[in-house]
């Protein structure tokens, strides 16, 4: 009782955005600040938990802000500019900033990113009403459709996927937050919203869709083929039957997902990265967090994706998953 209580609370706490800067009594209490991610979606929560958890069981050691972003693509920008030291972020988006390409061409590769932990795969959740025409994305030609706020890492991977569709002139971009498009669809206001899901569906989806049918667009074998051979850090999975709303959500449907990782400036200290991993990772608490958020329950050293780019694993972490007897690849460590 004493959990369900505490979850709930929590979840209250952090959809109401009071993720403010706490007091520290301490001097020598390490301060460290956290990108999370926008209103409506679920990396505002994790995240929330995931701090207010390290902030219990290590108060004497640390103190971390979650800190209110627009999501993948802000986290980045933060830490390479060292307002973030650490955040959850896109493989994409970490692949551009370690390369200097893409959102980040013309800017110096930043070189000063760790890899703390896998999250969790994540589907593309593409929403239209159920009484809607579109079928998939070649439909969405002509139409209205919001692709998130502007640092959201769902932004970057729905241009992408229109421009290997030959979309990109063909489609009326909007940047309402999750909330505002959820509702805006609901309201006949928009055609269609696509955002990063969690792992499936976003938060603001679900809500609309206790009061409206809604139908999450699934991608055509030609528009999945198309997709795959453009851009590699996307791959056509299925949503399990039964996890996320909508028409024919008792059967298998088909998406585009892509990995995430929790990731921090190399600068911070080893100590501080084992720390909290130790403490998101202990049985209890995982299970706990994995009430807020799914993600924290699938998050891991699954390193496969990282492998592809070269970004190293921070040292802290290192030492944390070679203690639990985790396979690290000699080619992430530095």
């Amino acid at each position: 009782m004493e959990k369900k209580i505490w979850v709930f609370a929590l979840v209250a706490i952090f959809c109401c955005g009071m993720m403010g800067v706490g007091v520290v009594g301490a001097a020598e209490v390490q301060k460290y600040i956290m990108g999370s991610g926008p209103m409506g979606g679920p990396w505002r929560i994790g995240v929330g938990a995931g701090v207010q958890l390290i902030n219990e069981q290590l108060k004497d050691k640390y103190f971390f802000t979650a800190a209110a972003s627009g999501g993948s693509v802000e986290n980045v920008r933060r830490m390479v500019a060292g307002e973030y030291h650490t955040a959850w972020a896109h493989i994409n988006n970490m692949y551009d900033a370690w390369n200097g390409v893409g959102l980040f061409e013309g800017q110096k590769p930043y070189k000063e990113m760790r890899v703390l932990e896998y999250m969790i795969d994540q589907a593309l959740c593409v929403a239209t009403l159920a009484k809607s025409p579109i079928k998939n994305f070649t439909d969405l030609a002509g139409k209205k459709v919001n692709l998130g706020p502007a640092g959201s890492g769902g932004v970057p991977i729905a241009r992408a996927i229109f421009k290997a569709l030959g979309l990109t002139d063909k489609v009326k971009l909007n940047y309402l937050n999750f909330e505002g498009a959820a509702q805006a669809l609901k309201d006949g206001q928009m055609d269609v919203t696509i955002s990063p899901g969690g792992p499936y569906v976003t938060p603001s989806i679900v809500e609309i869709s206790r009061s409206v049918p809604i139908r999450l667009l699934e991608p055509s074998s030609e528009e999945a083929k198309k997709v795959e051979a453009e851009l590699s850090y996307l791959y056509q999975g299925v949503i399990p039957p039964d996890k996320a709303p909508g028409e024919n959500a008792d059967r298998e449907r088909k998406a585009f997902f892509w990995a995430m990782y929790w990731v921090a400036q190399a600068s911070m200290p080893d100590q501080a990265v084992y720390d909290v991993l130790k403490v998101t990772q202990e049985p209890k608490n995982k299970d706990l967090l994995g009430k807020v958020l799914n993600y924290w329950i699938s998050a891991g050293p699954n390193f496969s994706s990282i492998k592809k780019i070269g970004i190293p694993i921070h040292p802290g972490a290192v030492k944390y998953w070679k203690e639990k007897g985790a396979p690290i690849p000699a080619e992430l460590i530095k």
